[in-house]
Parts: C-alpha cells; sequence; structure tokens
C-alpha cells in the first residue's frame, strides 16, 4: 500500500533547550478532546469560517489519501455517521466521485448524536446531485457481502473525537462496522480516530474496525501517538485545514496540553559534547558510575556502562556486589573500571561516598542486573539501603550530580525516598511497566489517560523524582507541576530486546554527567537510543538487531539529521 507523507514540518534552527519549559514551548502539543473542538468553535465563533468550509477542506485531504494510497479499479466505501466526521467523509466521497471513482455510500445506524448542520449540507447536496445513498438500519451484512472479492478502500466517517463511550456490542452499529471489517482485503481510512476509539487515552481498546490509515486536521491527538491504542489507527497524517493560529494558541491557554512530542530532531542537534575544548580531557566529559548487577546478569551494568562510553562519557566505573563480581564472564572490556564499593551484597555508604569526590563522578546510574526484592533474599536487593540514602541524598544535591534509578533500584521507591528531599531535576527514575508497579503501593495509575496521567503527575512531584514510564511510546514526568507529559513516538521494534534499557540506563547517565538536568538528559536519551536502533536495523535488519548492535550505532545518530533541504526521513520499522 503507498502511504501519502504529510506536509514537512518548519524548518528552524535548534537551540539547545535547558529547561523542561522550553521543551514543551519547541515540542508538539497534542490535542485533546477539549482543546480540538475549543479550536472548531472559535474558528467559526470568533473569526468567521464556517463550519462547511472546514468540512471542505479536510474531505479533500481525504479523498487525496485515498488517491495516494490507489484507486486504478478499487471500488470506495464511505461509512457515514451523523456528525462532522459524517460531513467530512461525504465531501470525500463527491470529490473522488468527481474523479470517475467508483464510490459506494453507507449511511451508518442511527445513533443518539445529532446530526450536525455541516453534515446535513452535505447530505444535501448529494441528494440534489442524485447520489444513491444506503441506508442502514439493521446492519448491512449482505450490502457488503459484495465487495469481498473487491479489495476496497473504505473510509471510516462514522465516529470521531466527540465519542464518550465505548460502541455497545450488541449495538446495530457495531455490527454495521463489524461487517466492513470482515471484507477481505480492504485499506481502511479513517477520519479523525476509527470509530469507536477514545482519542485521549492510550489504552488498550477494542473497536470493530481497526484502521490502515488515519487522517486527523490540526494536531495529532493522544491516541495517535500513545501504546496500545495507537496501533489501532496505523499510520496518523495530519493536515492543516485553515484554523488560525491565535485560535489553538487561546485554546492551549484554556485547555494546556498534556502530552507534548518534543522535537527530536533538535534534542539530536542540541549536542551537549559538541562545544568541548581541543584540550579536553576525560572529567570534561563527564565520569559516570554504574552501580549493579546480581548472579547470571552482570552484562546489564556493563552495557550500560559502554552506553555512557558510546555517547559520550569521559569514564564509566561499575560497582557490583561480590557474589556478582566474582560471577563476572566474558569478555570484560577494557574501557571500563571496576571498583570494590559494595561489602558482601551491601553497598557502603563511606566507600561510595569516598570515590564520588576523588574521583569527581557526576552521574549515577543504579539498579541495571539488579532484581530488587524479587531476587532471592539477600542477594541483589536495591543497593538504596537508608544508610546509603543517608549519605547520597546531600551529596547529590551539593556536588549536582545526576541519578538514574533502574530496574532494582526502582523497587520501593515510594518509601525508601519519602523522608529525603529530592530534585527532580537530579534524578530519575526509568522503570518499565511491570517495575513501575515496583515503586510503591500508590502506582496503580499509568499515564496513558487523563485520570492516569494526573495521579501519576501527582506521585512524581510528591516523589520528588522525574518518571518515565518507559514502554513503546515512552512517558515522561517531569515531576515539576504545571508541565506536560513528554512522548517519544520514535522507537521501533528492532528496540524490542534484551539490553534495551541498559543501554538507555547508561545513556541517561552520560548526559548527566554533562550537567543536563534529568527530564532532558532522559529524553535525549530517549532519542539517542529510538535512532541508534534504526541505524542498527539498516545495517542488521529490524529483526536482526542486538542490543550490541544498538549500542555499535550510538556515536553515529546525527547522521539521521535531515540535511538542508530535505525532509526529515521516513522509516517503515
Amino acid at each position: 500500500m503507498k502511504h501519502h507523507s504529510s506536509p514537512p514540518h518548519s524548518k528552524r534552527s535548534p537551540s539547545p533547550p535547558s529547561t523542561p519549559q522550553s521543551l514543551a514551548l519547541d515540542g508538539e502539543p497534542l490535542w485533546d478532546v477539549a482543546t480540538a473542538q475549543k479550536v472548531d468553535f472559535l474558528t467559526t465563533d470568533s473569526y468567521g469560517i464556517p463550519a462547511a468550509v472546514l468540512m471542505e477542506t479536510a474531505g479533500r485531504a481525504v479523498a487525496e489519501v485515498v488517491q495516494d494510497i490507489g484507486i486504478d479499479e478499487s471500488p470506495v466505501i464511505v461509512l457515514v455517521g451523523p456528525g462532522n466526521n459524517g460531513g467530512d467523509a461525504l465531501v470525500a466521497a463527491r470529490s473522488l466521485d468527481a474523479l470517475g471513482v467508483e464510490v459506494y455510500i453507507f449511511l451508518a445506524p442511527q445513533t443518539s448524536q445529532t446530526p450536525s448542520d455541516a453534515r446535513r449540507l452535505q447530505l444535501k447536496i448529494h441528494e440534489s446531485l442524485g447520489t444513491h445513498l444506503h441506508t442502514v438500519s439493521s446492519g448491512t451484512k449482505n450490502d457488503l457481502a459484495a465487495f469481498r472479492d473487491r479489495e476496497p478502500i473504505i473510509i471510516d466517517g462514522v465516529l470521531g473525537i466527540g465519542v464518550k463511550s465505548p460502541i455497545d456490542k450488541n449495538s446495530s452499529l457495531w455490527s454495521f462496522l463489524e461487517e466492513a471489517s470482515r471484507i477481505p482485503d480492504a485499506t481502511v481510512v479513517a477520519i479523525d480516530v476509527p470509530s469507536g476509539l477514545l482519542p485521549d487515552s492510550g489504552e488498550l481498546q477494542e473497536i470493530p474496525l481497526k484502521a490502515d490509515v488515519t487522517v486527523t486536521f490540526g494536531s495529532k491527538k493522544p491516541v495517535h501517538v500513545l501504546s496500545p491504542a495507537r496501533d489501532l489507527c496505523g499510520d496518523v497524517l495530519m493536515y492543516e485545514i485553515g484554523f488560525p493560529r491565535d485560535a489553538i494558541d487561546r485554546s492551549l491557554r484554556e485547555h494546556p496540553a498534556r502530552y507534548v512530542l518534543p522535537d527530536s530532531a533538535s534534542l539530536i542537534a542540541s549536542d551537549p559534547w559538541a562545544n568541548l575544548s581541543r584540550s579536553a580531557h576525560k572529567y570534561d566529559r563527564g565520569h559516570v558510575l554504574i552501580i549493579g548487577g546480581s548472579v547470571g546478569k552482570t552484562g546489564a551494568p556493563v552495557m550500560a556502562a559502554l552506553a555512557a562510553m558510546r555517547t559520550g562519557a569521559g569514564w564509566a566505573s561499575i560497582a557490583m556486589p561480590e557474589s556478582a563480581q566474582k560471577d563476572l564472564r566474558g569478555d570484560v572490556p577494557r574501557e571500563v573500571t571496576f571498583e570494590r564499593l559494595f561489602d558482601g551484597e551491601s553497598l557502603n555508604p563511606t566507600k561510595l561516598e569516598t570515590f564520588i569526590l576523588e574521583r569527581k563522578v557526576r552521574s549515577l546510574v543504579i539498579g541495571p542486573g539488579m532484581m530488587g526484592k524479587m531476587g532471592k533474599e539477600g542477594a541483589g536487593d536495591s543497593p538504596l539501603t537508608p544508610e546509603v540514602l543517608e549519605i547520597l541524598v546531600p551529596l547529590v544535591e551539593k556536588q549536582k550530580i545526576q541519578v538514574t534509578l533502574d530496574a532494582g533500584a526502582c523497587h520501593g521507591l515510594a518509601s525508601s525516598l519519602a523522608d529525603f528531599d529530592i530534585h527532580p531535576g537530579q534524578w530519575v527514575a526509568v522503570p518499565h511497566p511491570g517495575e513501575w508497579s515496583k515503586l510503591g503501593p500508590a502506582f496503580t495509575a499509568v499515564p496513558l489517560n487523563p485520570k492516569g496521567l494526573i495521579d501519576a503527575q501527582k506521585l512524581a512531584e510528591d516523589l520528588g523524582c522525574a518518571l518515565l514510564y518507559k514502554h513503546a511510546t515512552p512517558v515522561l514526568l517531569a515531576g515539576d507541576a504545571g508541565i506536560p507529559a513528554f512522548v517519544i513516538q520514535e522507537g521501533t521494534v528492532s528496540l524490542a530486546r534484551a539490553g534495551s534499557g541498559d543501554l538507555l540506563a547508561g545513556i541517561i547517565g552520560a548526559h548527566g554527567a554533562r550537567g543536563l538536568s534529568a527530564p532532558l538528559a532522559t529524553l535525549r536519551s530517549l532519542v539517542v537510543l529510538a535512532w541508534a536502533g534504526k541505524l542498527a536495523a539498516k545495517k542488521r535488519g529490524v529483526h536482526g538487531v542486538l542490543a550490541r548492535d544498538i549500542l555499535d550505532q550510538i556515536g553515529r545518530v546525527k547522521d539521521l539529521l535531515p540535511k538542508d533541504g530535505e525532509d526529515d526521513e521516513e522509516d517503515d520499522d
């Protein structure tokens, strides 16, 4: 299937953002339903642009996408709902019909939604043109069955972003859409969202008709970006249809974006090692100490250390429990050093403090390869004991050290840090979903829907620690009130490998050693890892990538920056 490319982003000279707030300004806000509806209202009410004009532009954009997919001998089935989505679909149908395309229009079964005026106008135009409209009242099984051997393109214009609850599985509407989904080899183009998807949520949802392509307007919505719901949307194409800039700005002031997509190219271009002097030494690059490992899992801290150095750190040291260090096997890289900071299985706080001060450690990565209390008793427990934290917390603040907490170090974090005043600019925890629930008993809500996001942001603020919900579309909570969540959608399935999380921890550590705040270090590191994964996939094939292949490509991520006059490179991973 051929895909249409969305208009290129405007080019601008990237400048290194220094705070999470500046990233929010540079990024792309995701519109939630309230914002999108306010933009629509202001565009018509304050700027006098009729809804019918916006609908005409949107419908033609949908028709253009259908043309680009390929309409040689494929019929186009247009599913029309009562709202503005249905009006957009009717415009698309009229535009395609004018090109001589074989178009069939099906009016969806009645819903509780009142038809919009703009949609009524489009229906009246079709009636004036004598268009045959298939009216559906109790399912369309027999009508749609006629297309089973014709590989049609289906335009889903039934339900849009105004949907407030899932479709009833016993309704005629569900049956109507489900019957369309049974047509073999059909290509589904959804308008705004596949019908029935809740646009503000990225959680797993069930709908009758999944999209291959979704066409949206003005801005992407959370459901288009957040995994796993985004998988139901297929490729998401965003079109500008004439919303005034002031209407958008006013709407975002009234309904601030909950999620922001940072500008990945600007993050990569803002290289914190670019301004090193010619006489720079290893401490100028930054010294990262990785504390981690357990029996059978010594590779994790080693990978984190190598990732830190590949990213730009000048020195990476590793401290392991004694049982883990005895278990080291294979080729131990000579570029990293091993320090004896453990007494048996317990991290010695005095040795740790001495080493940090004497060796000018600027970044700590704690936890790779440690199982926390899920491991055997005494072996693999989190090294963040009360005695360690009593010394570490004030030392981190005084020496301006960044701390990255991974794997076992995340276990029970909420209770272990409860008595300490820490700062989100210096601390970040990077749990995957399984580890997220181990942060503490309150960590049941995940930041993939409005309520879950609010609850998780409050937990991050109470903890005083930036939190990364690490999965297919990582969500970063800066830990400061008023700052939206940041989402990175750059990753591909090539990152779904053991060891990727260890690489990320080391990359974050390297950025922290150069003085970046924990949120900014985490955001740039996520893009570095994702882009290195893309480079590795080009060399090994998307399913042949190992963590060490990604490691080898970390230093080359700038090669993917678009050159002057070029669009951002598209990737099919």
